[in-house]
């Protein structure tokens, strides 16, 4: 598929729920749900612990965001952003980060491997069992939907000025 016949923005929110912090991107998109209209050209996806599975949502994208909980031993809320590959495999993965590392790799081995792709995310206080994020991750949280909110603003303005559809 090339870069004109794929859609334009996906936002794929991963994570396991009932691990507390781990949660952090599918509470991130349900939020990111509440805030932006669903005409606006950006998919929202609650990836969860899709793992592969979220292949085919990446393949089609021409911009994708993985929002997910990021550990790189900085204090627990510190907001990460991540757009190099090799900045994705030197954080430390967790066991759900290696279906995340496998989802990379099966994107890169397909050649489906978006235009942009960036992670944000945050630094996780805790994995333990539990529905809710910590207090210092909830306290995280509208910051990380508004660097988000940024970044999808950012891909809009540079699509308008090539003349592209504006998501």
């Amino acid at each position: 598929m090339t870069g004109a016949e794929r859609r334009s923005v996906v936002v794929i929110g991963i994570g396991n729920v009932v691990c507390s912090d781990d949660g952090l991107g599918v509470h991130a998109i349900r939020r990111l749900g509440e805030r932006r209209r669903q005409s606006d050209g950006v998919e929202l996806i609650e990836g969860g612990t899709a793992g592969l599975m979220l292949l085919p949502h990446l393949a089609d994208a021409r911009r994708a965001i993985i929002v997910d909980a990021i550990s790189v031993g900085a204090s627990p809320g510190t907001l990460v952003r991540l757009e190099r590959v090799e900045d994705v495999f030197a954080t430390g993965m967790t066991a759900h980060d290696v279906g995340l590392a496998d989802l990379l790799d099966a994107l890169r081995l397909t050649d489906s491997w978006p235009d942009e792709l960036v992670l944000h995310g945050a630094q996780p206080a805790s994995t333990d069992l539990g529905t809710e994020l910590t207090q210092r991750l909830a306290t995280a949280l509208p910051g990380l939907l508004d660097a988000i909110e940024a970044e999808l603003a950012s891909w809009c303005r540079a699509e308008t000025e090539s003349s592209q559809p504006c998501a």
